[in-house]
């Protein structure tokens, strides 16, 4: 059986909330695009956002232990070149 990803039991905990996207991110503190992003896995939260998210959702943070990861697994290539992200080179003769 598959694993739900973290943005299908964010979405499935939401509805059974009877809360809608803006309503959840209102109460989590989050912005719309963000939660919109965890939803449909193209992200996931950070630990602390989880926290939060559970809380506004009025279940334990654990109800996400078991699907962390699994909407980015190793199915979807990473878009972060090899080598980071480009940022702090240093430049020449400087």
């Amino acid at each position: 059986m598959k694993t739900e990803s973290f943005g299908e039991r964010l979405r499935r905990l939401r509805d059974a909330a009877g809360l809608t996207q803006m309503q959840l991110a209102e109460k989590a503190g989050v912005p719309l695009t963000t939660l919109r992003n965890w939803e449909h896995d193209r992200r996931e939260p950070l630990v602390s956002a989880a926290f939060k998210l559970a809380g506004a959702l009025g279940v334990s943070c654990e109800a996400f232990q078991d699907c962390i990861g699994a909407g980015q697994g190793a199915d979807k290539p990473s878009t972060t070149p090899k080598g980071g992200s480009g940022k702090g080179k240093k430049r020449k003769g400087r």
